[in-house]
C-alpha cells in the first residue's frame, strides 16, 4: 500500500515549503497563523494560487477574463500549496488521518455557476494524493467579487491530524 508521500512523488508533485518564508511574512502581517491546531483538527490559513515568490498564477475574474479550465489550474496549484501547509502543520502528509472541510472562494462574475468545476481541481488532487477513504472531503464552492491581491481561487481547508505522538 502506498503512503500519501509516495503518491505525491509518484504524481510529480513539487510541494513547497512553507517554512521558508514563513507564511504571512511576505505581507508584512507578523500576526497571520499558516495553522491552528486543536488536538488532531488542524485548521489551515487561506491558502491562494501564489507560488512561494508570491507569484500569481491566473490572477483575475472567472467568467470574465479568466476561463473555467485556466481557473482550474489556479484551484490546483492551490491545493499543492494547501500540501505544503499541511507538511507544516504535522510534519508529512503522511500524518493526515482524513479531510474534513474544503471552503472554495472563486472570484467570478455575477451569472458564473460553474463555481463546482473549479473547485473540483483541487479536491481532486487532495483524492490523488490521500486516497477516496482519506481524500474525500466536504466541500462549499463560493463566488465572491473580490479576493487578496486579485486571486481567483483561495482555500480553507480543516484536516484530521493522526494523534501526536507521546499524547
Amino acid at each position: 500500500m502506498t503512503t500519501p508521500e509516495q503518491r505525491a512523488r509518484s504524481l510529480g508533485i513539487a510541494i513547497p515549503d512553507y517554512a521558508d518564508p514563513p507564511y504571512g511574512g511576505r505581507y508584512g502581517a507578523d500576526t497571520l497563523k499558516a495553522f491552528h491546531r486543536i488536538g488532531d483538527l488542524v485548521e489551515l490559513s487561506g491558502i491562494t494560487p501564489e507560488d512561494r515568490a508570491g507569484e500569481r498564477t491566473h490572477p483575475g475574474v472567472v467568467g470574465d477574463d479568466l476561463t473555467v479550465e485556466q481557473a482550474r489550474e489556479a484551484a490546483r496549484l492551490t491545493a499543492v500549496n494547501a500540501l505544503g501547509m499541511i507538511r507544516l502543520a504535522v510534519g508529512s502528509l503522511d500524518n493526515v488521518a482524513g479531510l474534513s472541510r474544503a471552503l472554495c472562494f472563486v472570484r467570478s462574475t455575477p451569472d458564473f455557476d460553474r463555481l463546482h468545476e473549479v473547485s473540483n481541481a483541487a479536491t481532486e488532487l487532495f483524492l490523488d494524493v490521500f486516497g477516496p477513504g482519506s481524500g474525500a472531503v466536504g466541500r462549499a464552492s463560493i463566488g465572491v467579487a473580490s479576493l487578496s491581491r486579485s486571486n481567483c481561487f483561495e482555500l480553507w481547508l480543516s484536516f484530521e491530524a493522526r494523534p501526536l505522538s507521546g499524547a
